[in-house]
């Protein structure tokens, strides 16, 4: 077969989707690659010291090293990193959908999209690439992720498959709480109520992710009622209820993630 005749022929099938996040979802090695997911890593700072943050139940005893560390901070997924990524994947015949966390949470969404146009800019096809903002992180954007693979596994396209998590985005819903304020207050995303909250004690405010920002939504007293508080976030029609995101709520944080069923959507 001449090469023209083989591009024709390749032209005609379908090139398989592998599904590239960031960190933050909190896969589990095994779990991923059953997902057909490549998880790049964020990263994180403890008194200087730069690591990665890598699969669920990888990451040593983070929790001690956050606690006992003076100075912590986070870094979003390189560009650099998203740019091998992808490259890597499309050499290899595979079409990319990247599934970021919130794009008013980290940089990194932004990053995924610079590598895109990095590449686009060296002459790949510009559909074969495909991002999205999660609007969510952890176990909201595991859940995505979780969706996108079962509709690509339906036989959705890249196309069909963003239409998809697009619009799934605003149907699910991530609630948390911390233990304490004063992680928020380093981050500089204290509101009106989370500064009258600061402080006082055995109340723990209750927040979730709306289209991306933390809203806040109530004050309880005390854990059990902050627990139903959280359950009560969840919408009758739903299922499914790192160190990164440890870093910026604090180590002990709760938080519940939901996602709408298909056949519930409206």
């Amino acid at each position: 077969m001449s090469d023209r005749a083989q591009m024709q022929a390749d032209a005609g099938k379908a090139r398989p989707v592998t599904i590239v996040c960031d960190s933050s979802a909190c896969l589990s090695r095994a779990e991923a690659a059953a997902l057909g997911c490549d998880i790049v890593p964020m990263h994180y700072l403890v008194d200087g010291v730069r690591r990665d943050e890598t699969y669920e139940g990888e990451n040593g005893a983070y929790d001690a090293l956050l606690r006992g560390g003076t100075v912590l901070g986070t870094e979003a997924v390189y560009h650099s990193a998203f740019y091998g990524e992808f490259r890597r994947l499309l050499g290899c015949g595979s079409d990319v959908l990247c599934v970021t966390m919130s794009s008013r949470l980290s940089g990194t969404h932004r990053s995924a999209v610079e590598a895109r146009d990095q590449l686009v800019g060296e002459g790949a096809d510009p559909a074969r690439v495909a991002i999205v903002d999660s609007w969510t992180t952890s176990g909201g954007l595991e859940l995505l992720v979780r969706r996108a693979r079962r509709e690509l596994s339906a036989g959705a396209t890249l196309p069909e498959a963003v239409a998809q998590l697009e619009r799934a985005r605003a149907l699910q819903g991530i609630a948390f709480t911390v233990p304490k304020m004063d992680v928020l207050r380093r981050s500089g995303r204290l509101g009106a109520m989370r500064r009258a909250v600061a402080g006082k004690l055995d109340r723990f405010l209750v927040m979730e992710l709306d289209h991306g920002g933390i809203r806040d939504v109530d004050v309880a007293h005390g854990m059990g009622a902050t627990v139903r508080l959280l359950v009560r976030q969840v919408p009758q029609a739903a299922r499914d209820a790192g160190p990164v995101v440890s870093l910026h709520l604090g180590v002990g944080s709760v938080s519940i993630a939901w996602d709408v069923p298909r056949d519930a959507e409206q």
